[in-house]
């Protein structure tokens, strides 16, 4: 129903078997889900969708926020873009309105700057999704990025979205949905409501959102550590979630629709830096850019959260990518003279910074990774693949899959 369904069925039957991802007989499929607009529990849900450049197979991404009620709003149930663009444009939808309008004065920007240029330009009631310099520049693992920290991140969609030269999805719809059965919904709505209020998890659950989960992943030995060479970090208690509320929460940010409030807009802080201010990090983003990468430090993590984000690069898979290097470079496999003069150390927020810069310019060796673990290994050879950590070309979330 509605979103997934949706999208799988017309990737099925519209694009060609071995078609290539970046290529034009791709599609790019936005739709939200079924209950999505509706004031049912969670109902901000928008799936993305394209054959992957990652696993060439069928791409499933999602992400809460506002834009997936926003279209909604504007009356359709899924919108997709074929062929390629000549030049950078971005899809402008005003309820019946619908244009591709001229991008070229946006192309290159971050995807938070952009976020915030087009509020200035259009209007602060329009719902933007944006690409960031790796979506760009076709890197596998780009994501979408929405609400300044809401992000469709996995299996390279905005490598998809920037090989169709769409830099951004601006909405605003001012309709209303048709609810077939109102009472019932309200009902069924009420009582969940009821039924998770006061359960015990709710409160952690609210204070900390998703990093609550960093103590329990150690604690069950589970956790990637320095790409998953161990599944316990030492360390971890300076990224968890109670060294998250202590130290970098601004305040807390909530989806469409939910009462769990479990979303943390963030301030990092790094002596030398500006103060960066984001969403999040989430536990995947803590444990794979954080655990995985060495990272001891919550403001590092969640600087390191921020400069993906705006490049436009998935946390999951732009962490693992960064922890299987780093582990190259520990290995001598990989040197300071491709890294153009710098060192990839554990747990070095400035290498780090360098490292997925070099990534989502696809510059130098950065080209080499832009392709994700495993076709890194398949290039550097020497052995890679053996912890290169990936499933079908892509990279594993933030557990050990044996756990």
């Amino acid at each position: 129903l509605g979103a997934r369904g949706f999208v799988a069925k017309t990737i099925y039957d519209e694009v060609p078997r071995n078609a290539d991802p970046l290529g034009p007989e791709n599609l790019f499929i936005v739709a939200p889900g079924v209950l999505t607009g509706s004031f049912a529990p969670c109902g901000s849900k928008l799936g993305f969708g394209c054959v992957s450049p990652l696993t060439n197979g069928h791409a499933d991404s999602n992400m809460g926020g506002h834009l997936g009620p926003e279209i909604k709003y504007a009356g359709y149930d899924m919108i997709v873009l074929e062929r390629i663009s000549p030049k950078p444009v971005y899809l402008f939808i005003d309820d019946d309105a619908v244009e591709l309008r001229p991008a070229e004065q946006y192309w290159g920007m971050g995807s938070l700057d952009l976020e915030a240029r087009m509020k200035k330009d259009l209007g602060e009631d329009f719902q933007i999704a944006t690409i960031g310099p790796a979506g760009e520049n076709g890197v596998g693992f780009a994501c979408i990025t929405h609400d300044f920290g809401r992000q469709a991140g996995r299996c390279g969609v905005g490598a998809v979205m920037g090989s169709k030269r769409l830099k951004a999805i601006a909405v605003r719809g001012t309709k209303s949905l048709a609810v077939h059965d109102l009472p019932g919904l309200t009902k069924h709505t009420y009582d969940i409501i009821q039924r998770t209020k006061p359960h015990p998890n709710m409160e952690p659950w609210q204070k900390y959102g998703t990093a609550l989960f960093v103590s329990w992943a150690n604690e069950h030995g589970c956790f990637p550590s320095r790409n998953f060479q161990t599944t316990y970090h030492e360390g971890w208690e300076g990224i968890s979630g109670e060294k998250l509320a202590e130290e970098v929460l601004v305040t807390h940010k909530a989806c469409f629709g939910c009462w769990m409030n479990c979303g943390k807009y963030s301030r990092a802080r790094i002596p030398g830096k500006p103060d960066t201010y984001l969403e999040g990090p989430e536990y995947e983003t803590i444990a794979l850019c954080g655990g995985s990468c060495g990272m001891t430090d919550i403001h590092h993590v969640a600087y390191a959260n921020y400069l993906c984000d705006n490049l436009g690069l998935d946390t999951m898979s732009g962490g693992n990518v960064t922890g299987f290097a780093m582990e190259c470079y520990e290995r001598g496999i990989i040197t300071k003279d491709d890294l153009e003069g710098h060192e990839l150390r554990w747990g070095n927020i400035d290498d780090f910074e360098h490292f997925v810069g070099m990534i989502a310019a696809r510059r130098g060796i950065g080209e080499l990774f832009s392709h994700g673990t495993r076709a890194a290994a398949q290039k550097l050879g020497r052995g890679t693949i053996e912890f290169a950590e990936q499933a079908k070309g892509m990279e594993f979330s933030g557990y050990d899959t044996r756990w």
